[in-house]
């Protein structure tokens, strides 16, 4: 049990949560303070005294301090500490509401799980609550939850439920993570690598598992400051698999740390056949998405009204040579099946097929309405080696595809280094076909004389199903960042992860120019060779390959781009 006393008194009480009893926090030492003295944290440790109150903004605040104020979730009047584990033990509770009956699942605050190595985390039917009204706040006690790189065939899972909060923020006021693992809170990005209340990492093991899976059944759920990397399928797998009844909606998934993963790194709803269900209402914000080796974040079975903005994807498919299977090397990918869906204010980086690829999903008995689409507008997007936007409604009407206010650039065509019959596009949006209706207005671009393929030179003007107006051909800045760990002019089609083969182009060894960065088991080397040859592993190659610091991976954008990606933070 865990109760919120001050002083020795809540060592005892977090010493005793392995018995896993609930205790009201109301029956707590409530004897005041001595002035001035902060209420203690989760691990019985003074809070700061910069702590806010009750959810309030403190004043002058700016980024995730504004966004996330301290006390936001309420300050718990229940808890409940899962039992700790042995040493090397994952934790397996499929069906928590049968473990522990005692536990009145409507009304607790908080569930604790105690810190710790896993080698896998699998929590199961999760109660239905009000997100709103009374979250069940999931989080780390007494340091760090580290989960993965100990050989288990999954890693975090959690499924059922809905109103759950699952965080790894440190909040002495809400009582949420640990004073030591702080992330990013208060704007602190840069150099943030392992200091997230929940990390889930497999020691880059090739292996297909994701990092974070939520489904059976979940709906409207918050997923925040957790740090994914070095797992070897998707960071995020959130979907609840051939079940069209389980209707996910009111997701919210925001300020999250995900890098360095073998494929995707987030993959939202099914790209599966039918029956599926919808996303309704998601909210994909303030992430860092960084170094995927696949597409940076797929959604799939949209419908409802959806948002993604102020991210930062990329670089993107920097496994494209090498991937599981060939042209997964995107950047965003969207199926939509009705309704509109905001892709704004974000920064892409990086692709080796179509940057953004937008596809209509047909499926019968789908109700349409005017006005369906998705809307792309007010992003950078930047560093691509085939197409920055490919769209195609497959049937889906009434559905437009609107392309606006982005600026675009960094085009270089390469791709026929590993898809040998590709040629150059010759523009930068492609209208998949007449039956498809796109507007593209507003657009800045360089690196080519085409924007778009129904309509020539700045793309300003009229053809079946397109309308193009007020775009601009223009030298265009690179986007600067305050600490990424690479210079701002970097070209960022310069970043793979290292192969000696690949394998999407029959195998062909893989050379690469002098000054080109590789990812090599999570760690970044420069080539300083004339070219490094095929087959030099990094790590083991100094004649070739250079070892660099680790990036810092503060990626706010500055000057022009400030109010892109993740603004202030």
């Amino acid at each position: 049990m865990t109760r919120w006393l001050p002083g020795s008194l809540a060592l005892l009480v977090l010493l005793a949560a392995c018995d896993g009893e609930v205790v009201p926090a109301a029956d707590a030492d409530t004897s005041p303070l001595p002035d001035g003295a902060p209420a203690p944290g989760p691990d019985g440790a003074p809070a700061p005294m910069d702590a806010g109150t009750d959810g309030e903004v403190p004043p002058g605040a700016v980024g995730v301090t504004a966004r996330l104020p301290d006390g936001r979730l309420g300050e718990p009047t229940t808890t409940f500490t899962l039992p700790a584990v042995d040493e090397g033990m994952g934790m397996y509770i499929p069906d928590l509401q049968d473990r522990f009956p005692e536990v009145d699942w409507e009304t607790l605050d908080r569930l604790y799980i105690p810190a710790g190595h896993y080698p896998f985390i699998r929590l199961g039917n999760l109660p239905a609550r009000d997100r709103d009204a009374r979250p069940l706040v999931v989080t780390n006690l007494g340091g760090q939850v580290r989960v993965g790189g100990l050989g288990h065939h999954y890693l975090f899972v959690i499924e059922g439920g809905s109103g759950f909060v699952l965080s790894g923020r440190y909040d002495p006021v809400s009582r949420t993570g640990d004073a030591a693992f702080p992330g990013h809170r208060d704007n602190a990005y840069a150099n943030t690598a392992g200091r997230y209340g929940f990390l889930i990492d497999d020691a880059h093991a090739e292996s297909g598992r994701s990092g974070l899976g939520v489904g059976g059944g979940a709906s409207d759920f918050e997923l925040e400051f957790i740090e994914i990397r070095g797992v070897g399928f998707a960071g995020m797998l959130i979907k609840t698999d051939d079940d069209a009844s389980a209707t996910m909606r009111d997701v919210w998934i925001h300020d999250n740390y995900i890098h360095d993963t073998v494929s995707e790194g987030m993959y939202l709803g099914s790209t599966q056949s039918q029956p599926q269900h919808t996303l309704e209402g998601f909210d994909v914000s303030y992430n860092r998405v960084l170094r995927a080796g696949t597409e940076s974040i797929q959604l799939g079975q949209l419908a409802g009204d959806n948002e993604v903005h102020h991210n930062v994807f990329g670089p993107s498919a920097i496994d494209w040579r090498d991937a599981f299977q060939r042209f997964q090397d995107g950047n965003l990918q969207v199926s939509i099946r009705s309704g509109v869906t905001r892709v704004h204010h974000n920064v892409f980086l990086g692709a080796a097929g179509s940057m953004v690829g937008l596809f209509g999903n047909d499926v019968p008995g789908d109700a349409h309405a005017a006005g369906d689409g998705v809307i792309v507008e007010d992003n950078y997007l930047g560093h691509f080696r085939s197409l920055a936007v490919y769209g195609i409604a497959r049937d889906v009407e009434p559905l437009t595809f609107t392309i606006a206010n982005n600026e675009i650039r960094g085009h270089h065509f390469d791709r026929d280094e590993v898809y040998t019959d590709a040629t150059p596009p010759g523009h930068m949006i492609r209208q998949g076909n007449g039956a498809t209706d796109f507007e593209v207005r507003g657009n800045r671009f360089d690196d080519g004389d085409r924007l778009c393929s129904p309509v020539p030179a700045e793309c300003n003007g009229e053809a079946t199903g397109f309308i193009g107006a007020d775009n601009e051909m223009v030298s265009l800045p690179p986007i600067a960042f305050r600490d990424a760990g690479l210079p701002d002019d970097f070209d960022y089609l310069s970043l793979e992860l290292w192969t000696d083969v690949a394998s999407l182009g029959g195998d062909a060894p893989v050379t690469y120019p002098s000054g080109d960065v590789v990812m090599y088991e999570g760690a970044p080397y420069r080539c300083v060779a004339d070219p490094c040859p095929a087959g030099a592993v990094p790590d083991v190659s100094p004649e070739s390959w250079e070892p660099m610091e680790a990036f810092a991976d503060d990626v706010r954008a500055t000057g022009a781009h400030a109010s892109l990606g993740l603004g202030d933070g």
